[in-house]
């Protein structure tokens, strides 16, 4: 198809006046010069033009504007002459002209079927848009309800969120406080076993106040005597036994060492036992801060999941309420939108019938174009001369009545 229409373009090229550019590229256009004394002359070069303009004014998706626009030119020199006289090119143009303008009717008459079957469904698309209207309010109650359970168990949700908070702060409180208590006995003790340590050491030391290790477990033995107020007496005996050398030490310094160590082995006994009976109730507070802190957690999440909920269901709800709008929109537009296609329907039919009285029957006129017949002369004769006649004489009416009937 293409290469004869390349082909036939070129011929037809070919055949255009020479002269100027600017009369050879109107010439070759055929249409759209301002100035047509030949189709003023040449009717059939008018229907050719008629015919060109609907190949332009075709839809594209039937006739593509390429095609049209390298078609419309060559009408005149090929559907405008006459069909024993025409090349191999020129029948080849009227052929494809004629296959694009059937293409054209076909497609129309296709469009005006395909409005029948709209206004045929008038009807049943007013009922279907009913339809979706009542099908949109029956289902809004059911989203309202939606939303409405949602927010009950929303509401449930934070109840049981508050309360799981106070038993996880009362609980944690309960632990604080019992740790406070556990972790004071835990460090006195700590802190006796190392008094008791560093009194072993200066015990066994040689020279010991003079090294920096045994001046800082001087320290040590006194703030822990004092801090557990032990006898100062005593207290002030014992150091200073201490800074002897321990071949020095008398039977009564080894006395007063033996009470301070005993006095010192008591209180850790004392605070060992004290902390034994706060380790078990002091693990129990712990496993519950755990526990009420995991489900103040869990009713946390749980409080989130329900918040999400509340919020789906309201949207849902607002489409619900926007379909309702919509539906109740498309049916107040349902007697615009019946015009609009009965209206539709009467254009494309009107189409189709210009079509096919306009640019279909000038091609059915021209594709088997004859030759316009010679004009006849008319000779002129000259009439001879005309003589004179004497008039006839009368005739008596009775003569003539006789002459009549005989």
């Amino acid at each position: 198809f293409w290469k004869t229409l390349g082909r036939c373009a070129e011929l037809f090229a070919a055949m255009a006046p020479r002269g100027s550019k600017r009369a050879s590229s109107a010439a070759a256009s055929g249409l759209g010069t301002k100035r047509r004394p030949a189709a003023e002359e040449r009717p059939v070069l008018a229907k050719c033009d008629a015919i060109g303009k609907a190949l332009l004014a075709a839809d594209p998706a039937v006739v593509p504007t390429s095609v049209a626009k390298m078609l419309a030119p060559m009408l005149r020199h090929s559907l405008g002459a006459v069909k024993e006289g025409r090349h191999e090119f020129q029948a080849s143009v009227v052929d494809m002209v004629g296959d694009l303008l059937q293409t054209i009717s076909v497609a129309t008459q296709q469009a005006v079927e395909e409005a029948q079957g709209q206004i045929d469904g008038i009807d049943a698309d007013r009922a279907a848009r009913h339809a979706v209207l009542a099908a949109a309010q029956d289902a809004l109650p059911t989203l309202q309800a939606a939303v409405a359970a949602r927010k009950d168990v929303e509401a449930a949700a934070k109840a049981t969120l508050s309360e799981a908070n106070e038993k996880a702060a009362v609980a944690t409180e309960a632990e604080s406080s019992g740790k406070f208590s556990y972790d004071g006995a835990a460090a006195q003790v700590a802190e006796l076993r190392a008094a008791l340590e560093a009194l072993a050491a200066l015990k066994g030391a040689s020279s010991a106040d003079s090294s920096k290790e045994g001046k800082h477990q001087h320290k040590q033995l006194a703030h822990v005597s004092h801090k557990y107020a032990l006898d100062t007496t005593l207290v002030e005996a014992v150091l200073k036994v201490l800074k002897r050398e321990p071949e020095a030490r008398q039977s009564f310094d080894l006395v007063s060492l033996g009470i301070f160590e005993e006095s010192l082995s008591k209180l850790l006994k004392d605070f060992e036992e004290r902390l034994q009976l706060h380790e078990a109730p002091q693990a129990e507070k712990a496993a519950a801060a755990r526990a009420a802190t995991e489900a103040a957690e869990a009713a946390e999440g749980a409080c989130g999941e329900s918040e999400a909920a509340v919020k789906a269901a309201k949207e849902a709800e607002r489409a619900g309420a926007q379909a309702i709008k919509a539906a109740q929109k498309h049916v107040g537009k349902w007697l615009h939108d019946t015009k609009v296609v009965m209206d539709g329907f009467d254009a494309k039919k009107q189409a189709l019938e210009a079509f096919r009285e306009g640019p279909l029957k000038l091609f059915d006129e021209l594709k088997d174009l004859q030759p316009e017949p010679e004009p006849v002369e008319e000779v002129e004769t000259e009439m001879p001369p005309t003589a004179d006649v004497a008039p006839a004489p009368a005739v008596a009416e009775g003569d003539a009545l006789a002459a009549a009937t005989a």
